[in-house]
């Protein structure tokens, strides 16, 4: 007779490798970060990896959506913040953000950007997948902007989706500086710009 699978255990463990890769993947690189590295981190045995993900590939997919699933809901939450302006919901994103890397010393950065720099040119299939999730964080944050009040962020010029783009664009070039100066000047200069009136 065959065993029945513990489901709430393997969704523990596999929410586990998911964790451990997350870090392991923002701590150094996807090439970098042998099936070993995260067995032994997320303290599973050696050869279970394949009970859970088909392939690295596979495995690789499934942490940039927990990434970016857990960066979904943070912004979702203050998107629906009602006591706070269009304006000031998505000043707090970027505020709390700035306050998590500023904990962690400046280093880091974000995910789906670190692999986008390693991996878009190798991996069609991470890379499609980013840019995907990617598209989905900037139309939320042109939602946000579509109910702002007129160039509350300087980009009055703009379709609220360009002004998105640009938002982005430019938070991922101010993070990608920050970890190469270790400093939060690029994100103070970032603030600056778009949230001072």
């Amino acid at each position: 007779m065959a065993r029945t699978r513990d489901q709430s255990k393997f969704n523990r463990c596999r929410e586990s490798l998911l964790e451990v890769g997350e870090k392991l993947f923002l701590n150094s690189s996807f090439n970098c970060v042998g099936l070993n590295d995260i067995l032994k981190q997320a303290e599973i045995p050696k050869g279970s990896f394949y009970h859970y993900f088909e392939s690295k590939e596979d495995f690789g997919l499934q942490v940039i959506e927990h990434y970016h699933r857990g960066n979904t809901e943070a912004l979702q939450a203050l998107l629906s913040d009602t006591s706070l302006s269009p304006y000031q919901q998505l000043k707090a994103f970027y505020e709390n953000n700035i306050s998590h890397y500023s904990e962690i010393g400046y280093c880091q950065g974000c995910l789906m950007a670190n692999l986008s720099q390693e991996i878009a040119d190798v991996n069609e299939k991470l890379r499609c997948k980013i840019a995907s999730l990617s598209k989905q964080t900037v139309d939320q944050v042109a939602t946000c902007i579509e109910k702002m009040e007129n160039n509350e962020l300087n980009l009055g010029h703009l379709r609220p989706c360009e002004a998105a783009q640009i938002l982005m664009n430019s938070w991922q070039g101010a993070i990608m500086k920050m970890k190469l100066e270790k400093s939060r000047e690029a994100l103070d200069v970032f603030m600056k710009f778009f949230f001072t009136r």
